[in-house]
């Protein structure tokens, strides 16, 4: 399967809270070094915004593209990649699980969380360096085995004769069969607009990639929580009364309040159900949520 994703995929992280991040989970799901041929995952991206970063070129004709500061490293393990002039790196052998990538270079220290690494996954993402020194994902592509894949991002461009939508840098073919929401609302093709948060599920129909559903965030998630550490993943042991829920997502113990905000429902957050969590980490590991939705 492919995953693309701005955040939600889709966060904005700032140092402190992305190590916030790094730390709190449990060990089971941290890795902790390259593991056998076949039961790891390839992570490739490019990095945006690196005019201000030095470049050396390479020593001969023969030599790789030229590099700069900035290196990528997964936390926990001696997984690392120079970045290129052109912006880009490559991490081979990343183990399962919850992943850090540390950036570090001139005047450049910031960290993302990917969530649910799984083994064979080829994973891209898009990140943009910040004025302050931090990073944000644009985008994020999973390609897994099964041909399909999920698309996480904004709306980029819009092709309406053609039905398709531009989600970052990836182009989808939206046939008039694709499911188009908002939470419960039905929507249509002509709803969707330039700048809109989506997440789109579909699989690949040759080199189309084709939808079946279209996700559209609410209009003000970006400005309350990018900034926001995230979990993604399946309800357990799920406690409590709406709104005030104790439950687990991955390792992270997770809590809700009469402040968070429950895009599909309250009552929906159940044991087994996919959900994403935008939230703060205590001192304690626990994530109190700002928002909880459904991710279906």
């Amino acid at each position: 399967m492919t995953v693309i994703k701005r955040r939600w995929i889709v966060f904005a992280l700032g140092v402190a809270v992305a190590s916030s991040i790094a730390c709190g989970g449990s060990a089971s799901l941290s890795p902790t070094g390259p593991s056998a041929n076949g039961s790891t995952a390839v992570i490739t991206g490019r990095v945006n915004g690196m005019s201000s970063l030095p470049v050396s070129a390479p020593s001969n004709s023969i030599a790789p593209r030229a590099t700069t500061s900035l290196r990528v490293t997964i936390s926990g393990t001696d997984i690392t990649s120079s970045v290129d002039g052109s912006g880009q790196f490559t991490l081979n052998g990343v183990p399962p699980g919850n992943v850090t990538l540390q950036f570090s270079g001139s005047g450049v220290s910031a960290s993302i969380t990917l969530s649910g690494v799984t083994a064979g996954e080829q994973i891209h993402i898009e990140i943009t360096l910040t004025n302050g020194g931090g990073a944000h994902v644009d985008s994020e592509t999973r390609h897994r085995d099964d041909n399909g894949r999920e698309v996480e991002g904004h709306i980029t461009a819009i092709n309406a004769s053609a039905r398709t939508i531009t989600v970052g840098s990836t182009v989808v073919n939206v046939p008039d069969t694709a499911k188009i929401h908002r939470g419960t609302t039905t929507l249509t093709f002509a709803d969707l607009k330039i700048g809109d948060e989506v997440e789109v599920e579909g699989a690949m129909d040759g080199t189309t990639f084709k939808a079946t559903e279209v996700k559209i965030e609410a209009d003000d998630d970006d400005d309350e929580d990018d900034d926001l550490p995230e979990v993604k993943g399946v309800v357990t042991g799920r406690t409590g009364d709406c709104p005030a829920l104790t439950f687990t997502v991955g390792t992270r113990v997770v809590k809700t309040t009469s402040a968070t905000r429950f895009d599909d429902g309250c009552a929906k957050v159940q044991n087994n159900v996919r959900v994403e969590v935008k939230g703060t980490i205590g001192t304690d590991n626990v994530m109190t949520a700002a928002r909880v939705e459904l991710d279906d």
